[in-house]
């Protein structure tokens, strides 16, 4: 299920890097300590747990407490789901603010983590080097098919999310970083 926000409180809590960072890692990896986040993250337990309420305030994480093993520790996950958002959906100058801010911020994490795999592609096994994709199209679309395309690739990735999103990472499976822009250009 995916959670439309068209709230500018809410979209706030993605707005500061770290939070982004810790819902992904939670994402991606699973439920995790605040202590195993602070250390993955280089960041202070007091900072990241901060953090971590806000995100759960807005409904982006939550607590799980059946993992702890004691009453100190504390167990964080992302909520079930995904969600989206769009630019139109804010249309006051703070809502705007925050999603510009947002998304500035989520294209500046996608690069860096594209420029981060090709600094330390020599170190990855020249099986993933070979599987690794860059890609450029150039098509002469419509809106609406732009919109087609856009839900069929949504609808693969998707497909393959629940293929393999229960499987743990081991062996020769690993996590891959998938992102897409699609956008009209002037040219």
């Amino acid at each position: 299920m995916t959670r439309r926000i068209s709230d500018p409180d809410t979209l706030k809590a993605m707005a500061q890097p770290v939070r982004q960072k810790i819902y992904r890692l939670l994402a991606q990896s699973g439920p995790a300590t605040v202590g195993t986040l602070s250390r993955h993250l280089g960041t202070d337990p007091g900072q990241t747990s901060y953090h971590l309420r806000e995100l759960a305030k807005r409904g982006f994480v939550e607590d799980v407490p059946e993992l702890a093993r004691d009453r100190r520790e504390r167990w964080y996950r992302a909520s079930p789901g995904s969600y989206s958002w769009s630019t139109l959906d804010f249309d006051t100058p703070e809502g705007a603010a925050v999603a510009a801010t947002v998304k500035a911020q989520m294209i500046r994490d996608e690069f860096e983590r594209v420029r981060h795999y090709h600094q330390t592609q020599a170190s990855w096994p020249a099986e993933w080097q070979n599987v690794a994709l860059s890609s450029d199209s150039f098509l002469r679309l419509t809106p609406d098919e732009l919109a087609e395309l856009s839900a069929e690739l949504i609808a693969v990735l998707r497909r393959w999310s629940q293929r393999t999103g229960d499987q743990p990472v081991e062996g020769d499976r690993n996590h891959v970083f998938l992102f897409l822009h699609a956008f009209p250009e002037r040219i």
